[in-house]
């Protein structure tokens, strides 16, 4: 068996945060295996003109997500006044061209014909997250994921389907509407809405390093639950095997989602929405005296010194497998609650243990993550129309992601055995950012 290497052997992360984008940009080259891309492209282009070669634009495309531009004219610019960046990414200040930089132009074609082999970006982020399994203790055991907007940089669907080919107008982005409630100063509970045009991400997270290994660009009004069901379907057997437990927000509280994570042998760790209509507080189990309420709170009814009746909270003793049922008790005796009778509400992991509360506190690594893609993948402020180049810029956002922390990764076990993986909670791999 492998030895593992500990977390302050492999990773000194102090001077992580102090980082410049250069450093990190190499990082990003190390942790990215394009070579099957780039041969492609390159044999599509052929024997053209190649003022600008394919692996020097997509040298030049990595690096404008490393260093955080949201267009094509603001990256130009830093390139003019970045020397050390230019030679980087394979721009030669002596070569005889009418244009040291690619023009606006050069980009979007390169952009172009990126979108046209999606299937092969999509294999380089797939070849990413395999590698990080190997390499890293526990990847994919804990996961989280969520769904994020991604609002079209148009801002209203057009009164009349355009069908132009300039890449001014946009025919795939949809509207959605999401609703948040809370509780007011008023103690009433309030619903604020807010309405989105464009698209949806669907990411699913590891929970310990808060990466990506599964994501779907979908339309705004796409189904969440759908959405996450095919990323789940979509799983490689290295993933099926190391997942033990799903964190998602009550968003995907459903019976029929919630079967599917089980028979995945994943435990669901789901939030959940009051459905009773009744509005009543709690609802007896069986014909026995024991109830539950809406959140998965489980009692024994009691009577009290006046005879009447008073719920008394059971202690939570585990989950029988082989029974398929939770086990409580009261006044050391065992009760069986059959997770069959309410699949929404008895979980596997029992919504009112303190392992259920431990492990949803988890949840917030997918919701880092989405801040990432607004922050410092400039999702929050785009130029970006249309389905295919969005999916095509979230998945180079997610391979830069994944890159810089493989190209940390493997530069500290150069000089270590075989086999061996990283451990510890790796808080560096999320520090990776550009310094203040």
């Amino acid at each position: 068996m492998a030895s593992i290497i500990s977390q302050v052997s492999v990773f000194d992360y102090s001077g992580i945060e102090i980082l410049g984008d250069l450093e990190r940009l190499q990082l990003a080259f190390a942790g990215i295996d394009d070579e099957s891309l780039l041969s492609k492209l390159e044999k599509k282009r052929g024997i053209g003109r190649d003022d600008y070669p394919i692996r020097v634009m997509w040298n030049l495309v990595i690096a404008m997500k490393v260093f955080e531009h949201k267009s094509v004219a603001s990256f130009r610019r830093e390139l003019s006044r970045n020397a050390q960046l230019r030679k980087i990414c394979g721009l030669n200040d002596f070569d005889f061209k009418k244009h040291l930089i690619p023009p606006a132009r050069v980009f979007s074609g390169f952009f172009k014909l990126l979108a046209s082999e999606q299937e092969e970006v999509d294999f380089i982020f797939d070849t990413q997250v395999s590698e990080l399994y190997d390499k890293v203790e526990g990847f994919g055991e804990n996961l989280a994921g969520d769904g994020k907007y991604l609002d079209s940089f148009c801002k209203h669907k057009p009164k009349e389907e355009q069908t132009d080919t300039d890449n001014r107008t946009e025919n795939d982005a949809e509207y959605s509407k999401k609703e948040y409630k809370y509780t007011g100063t008023d103690g009433k509970e309030h619903t604020k809405t807010e309405l989105h045009y464009g698209f949806k991400a669907h990411i699913i997270c590891d929970v310990k390093t808060e990466l990506p290994i599964s994501y779907l660009v979908t339309k705004g009004n796409h189904d969440e639950k759908k959405a996450l069901a095919t990323l789940l379907g979509n799983f490689s057997l290295k993933q099926k095997k190391a997942a033990r437990a799903l964190l998602l927000d009550r968003g995907y509280d459903a019976t029929e989602l919630i079967r599917l994570i089980k028979s995945m042998h994943i435990h669901p760790v789901v939030d959940i929405r009051n459905m009773w209509k009744d509005k009543e507080e709690t609802k007896q189990y069986k014909d026995t005296d024991i109830v539950y309420d809406a959140k998965g709170g489980v009692y024994f009814v009691e009577l009290d010194d006046n005879g009447e009746p008073v719920n008394v909270k059971m202690d939570y003793k585990g989950y029988d497998k082989q029974k398929k049922c939770l086990r409580y008790a009261h006044k050391g005796k065992i009760y069986k609650i059959y997770i069959s009778y309410d699949e929404r509400i008895f979980l596997p992991i029992a919504r009112d243990s303190e392992k259920f509360k431990r492990l949803y506190k988890g949840r917030t690594a997918v919701e880092r993550l989405n801040g990432r893609l607004d922050r410092d993948y400039m999702f929050e402020d785009h130029t970006i129309r249309g389905l295919k180049k969005m999916n095509l810029m979230v998945s180079l956002s997610m391979i830069v992601m994944n890159g810089m922390a493989l190209g940390k990764i493997n530069r500290e076990l150069k000089n270590c055995k075989p086999g061996e993986k990283v451990k510890g909670n790796l808080e560096g791999l999320r520090s990776l950012k550009r310094a203040a």
